[in-house]
């Protein structure tokens, strides 16, 4: 396929600097849902193709008698792996004339869509995987209720989910219905921070919720950090190289990624620290 062209410009080191920042407040903006889920980066090592991580048992502590010796007990480990095979990718071509005559840093502007773009990608990606391994709440039928709500947590709560780490995910028409339930708008269920800003739109028993225009219609979620988790071998990096076919000084940028996402504790294919609606 023929690339596409854009009327933008090469930058100097001062611009390239500014695009640098406008991408990484971009990204911070649009990947609503990365810092709500386990970072594993540091296990993506160069040359690996996934991550493997170990997921431990718990020790049990018993009362030792005086004087008696204690026993030894086992703990034993398992294995979770993350595959690296997210690959998000953006390029643009920059062309000095058109540039010239226009009022935008079009370069600028690009490089914050570029971002936006893989926010997007990243937010998807643990969405068809929260999709894929949550447990169904089989009360949670229809618009999310306060019953519901009430289900979904004792649910968590009974797989040993840390509720200090979990979070609320919520698709647009399911913030209209918790919003147009009085109990949800109280202070001391909603929270007493009832700003609704872009993405949180406040908490619920504790817990941020979150709206996301990536959920289809009647789709939310209760998941904790322990129940997903997220890996980068290579964050989101630009670079570009000269495409003087389109004028002297102009470039090609492009804009990629290497991640991967993956749900954990699984057993027969769910987790039971994702809980996810019955429809």
């Amino acid at each position: 396929m023929a690339d596409a062209i854009h009327g933008v410009t090469e930058l100097g080191a001062t611009q390239q600097d500014l695009i640098a920042a406008a991408v990484q407040r971009e990204l911070q903006f649009r990947a609503q849902l990365s810092g709500t889920i386990t970072d594993v980066s540091r296990f993506a090592v160069k040359g690996a193709k996934s991550i493997s991580f170990p997921k431990l048992t718990s020790f049990t502590a018993v009362n030792r008698t005086s004087a008696a010796a204690g026993d030894a007990t086992l703990k034993t480990s398992t294995v979770d792996q993350l595959d690296l095979d997210q690959k998000p990718y953006v390029a643009w071509i920059a062309d000095v004339n058109d540039e010239m005559q226009s009022t935008l840093s079009f370069q600028i502007e690009c490089a914050r869509r570029a971002a936006s773009a893989h926010g997007r990608f990243v937010d998807t990606a643990i969405i068809t995987e929260l999709e894929a391994t949550a447990t169904v709440q089989a009360s949670a039928v229809g618009d999310i209720t306060r019953d519901i709500v009430l289900d979904m947590r004792e649910s968590y709560l009974a797989a040993e989910g840390m509720m200090e780490d979990s979070v609320w995910l919520v698709g647009v028409d399911q913030e209209k219905a918790l919003l147009k339930v009085a109990e949800f708008t109280e202070n001391q269920i909603y929270g007493p921070n009832t700003a609704i800003r872009a993405g949180q739109i406040g908490t619920l028993y504790g817990s941020p919720v979150i709206r996301h225009n990536g959920l289809a219609a009647s789709k939310y979620y209760l998941y904790g950090k322990d129940g997903m988790a997220l890996g980068f071998q290579r964050s989101p990096s630009m670079d570009s190289e000269s495409a003087n076919s389109y004028g002297v000084g102009a470039r090609r940028w492009a804009m990629d990624a290497l991640f991967g996402v993956k749900a954990l504790q699984v057993t027969g294919g769910f987790s039971p620290l994702i809980i996810k609606d019955n429809n």
